[in-house]
């Protein structure tokens, strides 16, 4: 799952930090990003504890793993 929390990551931090998404790069004031990265961490916290309650992988590992060794993997727990 630590791939796909990384990607999940980066991708909200685009979306709200530049001009791609929302462009609050220069508008937030520093004492507020961290308290969106942990807003973020926490709620990518709960997400991940129930997708892994359900499934094997993350999507992202799931993706990857069936890449690399060229089939598809129980998803399914």
């Amino acid at each position: 799952m630590a791939l796909s929390d990384y990607l999940g990551q980066s991708l909200l931090g685009v979306l709200i930090f530049t001009g791609v998404g929302l462009g609050l790069t220069g508008d937030t004031p520093p004492t507020v990003v961290p308290v969106v990265a942990v807003g973020i961490f926490a709620v990518q916290l709960e997400l991940s504890r129930r997708w892994l309650a359900r499934y094997r992988y993350g999507p992202a590992e799931w993706v990857l793993r069936a890449v690399t060794n060229g089939e598809r993997p129980r998803m399914r727990r």
